[in-house]
């Protein structure tokens, strides 16, 4: 949570005086302004969001949009004063004692920005989607679309061990979910 929100915010000001009481803006030492995250942790049950759910969003599955990750960056590159999010990340971590978790940032950044583009759907392995599977044709992708599966994840590991099964018992461990 610390890191999440404190990385679009960039650093603090050195001293707690540092605050301009006319307009309550924090002030840092070089006389910039601390800005307020963008990046808010709302799923975190605390008394800013006291109806939180808890849930986490880093998914198995997440599709990142690239106007969205340059925003991200841009906006991060701008609060800490660097070139690259790694230095922001590196100075955010000493200050907050946290680690990042990209697929949280991204998710509380582009909730934020871009509601309208969030899309959040439970899915259920062996019924919405086929994560470790070794058979891929044209005729197992058609049984998956008849079935509604959303996504089958084919692994070439899987591929090699059911090639090289030697029992019936073992061919079928390695082809994994499958539609047909």
């Amino acid at each position: 949570v610390a890191f999440t929100e404190g990385i679009t915010m960039g650093p603090p000001p050195v001293t707690k005086s540092g605050s301009n009481h006319t307009t309550g803006k924090r002030i840092r030492s070089d006389n910039s302004v601390q800005l307020d995250t963008v990046t808010p942790y709302r799923a975190c049950r605390r008394a800013e969001y006291p109806n939180a759910t808890g849930a986490r969003h880093i998914a198995h599955h997440m599709l990142f949009q690239h106007d969205v990750m340059m925003h991200l960056h841009s906006t991060i590159k701008h609060a800490w004063s660097v070139p690259n999010i790694w230095q922001a990340f590196v100075k955010c971590h000493k200050l907050t004692k946290s680690r990042v978790a990209e697929y949280e940032l991204y998710y509380s950044f582009v909730s934020f920005h871009y509601p309208e583009r969030v899309l959040l759907k439970n899915l259920q392995n062996g019924a919405d989607f086929m994560g470790g599977s070794s058979i891929c044709n044209d005729h197992e992708m058609e049984c998956c679309r008849n079935q509604n599966v959303l996504l089958k994840g084919c692994h070439n590991h899987r591929i090699e061990a059911m090639n090289t099964a030697e029992s019936k018992v073992e061919k079928y461990h390695a082809m994994g979910e499958m539609c047909c």
